[in-house]
């Protein structure tokens, strides 16, 4: 890179810029500190032509030659603009596809194999196939499902409405009700919610409902969860994982039945599955690479704009009686966004 010449007026600067262009002689005009415009040539083998035309343009800058420079300089400019965002619209594609297959590296697909979210997704696994071994809810006095029972905020098989006081029935409120059996020292009744899948499976469509949940869950969890874990560390994730985990159980279990400000489709209640999880990941990656560029492509553009039309569409659309806790999605994606603003305010 050469300084070829300094021009008192910025016209004529970018004027004889555009004759360049147009000669395919590559340049960068940059002011200097006594308010005049150099003129610096990009391939120096270019200053011998550059030299030449310069010559002939001071001598008569209204030359024919140099009449139409600036309208051809646009055309080019425009072509190169275009084939750029073509060439960085084709990159994007790449890295996306390449994410979604095997982010980042072969390197950070090996260690994925020895991570917690793997693990998690195993006891997942095992948490959904022993509840429909141990499902009894068909039998006669079997006691409804032991697993969900043991897991989940309520005891299905056992779960009282109330009180007896003085010989009367005082009937829980429905934060009572919902706290009953986290009130007497259950307390991991708010994280396994988080780990069972499904709804029942004596319904029609049951088993079947039961293994999208799941199934969609873990697919998710996978690629965007390990990805996450490798990335920033386990410390965060687990960070992530276990807020997360909890606050998509929690907040649902303390919203009325009625919605969150009375909006039907963030109804309260209480949840199951890794959805919450997921949605905080999403929200987690989607955050650090607003704020933090240069970590790369966390969350693919699909894999954000399914799960964000999902998401409005179950607050917005769905009446809220759909069986899903959009609440819970809702929560994990705040949550995961949260600690990624943390985080990264942290400097990590």
């Amino acid at each position: 890179m050469r300084k070829l010449h300094t021009f008192q007026e910025e016209a004529l600067a970018s004027r004889f810029t555009a004759v360049l262009t147009v000669n395919k002689i590559e340049a960068e005009v940059l002011r200097n500190s006594e308010n005049g415009w150099d003129l610096w040539i990009i391939d120096e083998d270019s200053i011998k032509s550059a030299g030449g035309l310069l010559d002939r343009f001071q001598h008569d800058p209204h030359a024919a030659e140099f009449e139409d420079a600036f309208a051809q300089a646009k055309k080019i400019h425009d072509q190169l603009r275009q084939e750029k965002a073509e060439r960085l619209k084709r990159a994007k594609t790449i890295q996306v596809r390449t994410q979604f297959r095997d982010p980042q590296s072969i390197a950070i697909a090996m260690r994925r194999k020895n991570t917690f979210t793997r693990k998690i997704i195993m006891l997942c696994a095992v948490v959904f196939g022993a509840s429909l071994v141990f499902d009894k809810t068909n039998e006669p006095n079997g006691g409804g499902n032991f697993v969900r029972n043991a897991l989940e905020v309520h005891d299905w098989s056992n779960t009282n409405r109330g009180e007896l006081v003085d010989g009367q029935l005082v009937e829980y409120s429905e934060l009572e009700f919902n706290f009953q059996h986290i009130g007497k020292g259950q307390f991991w009744r708010l994280i396994t919610p988080a780990f069972v899948h499904g709804a029942s499976t004596n319904e029609p469509g049951g088993l079947l409902m039961a293994g999208i949940h799941i199934f969609f869950n873990m697919y998710w969890l996978y690629w965007l969860g390990t990805l996450i874990e490798v990335r920033f560390g386990l410390k965060t994730y687990l960070t992530l994982f276990f807020v997360s985990a909890i606050a998509s159980v929690l907040i649902p279990l303390v919203v009325p039945r009625a919605g969150l400000f009375g909006i039907q489709g963030l109804n309260g209640g209480a949840v199951v599955g890794m959805s919450g999880v997921v949605y905080a990941v999403i929200g987690f990656g989607w955050c650090k690479m607003r704020m933090q560029p240069s970590v790369g492509l966390l969350i693919p553009p699909f894999i954000l704009i399914i799960s964000m039309i999902w998401l409005f569409y179950g607050v917005f659309v769905a009446s809220g009686d759909d069986g899903i806790s959009h609440l819970a999605h809702l929560v994990g994606l705040i949550t995961g966004s949260g600690i990624a603003y943390i985080h990264t305010l942290l400097g990590k």
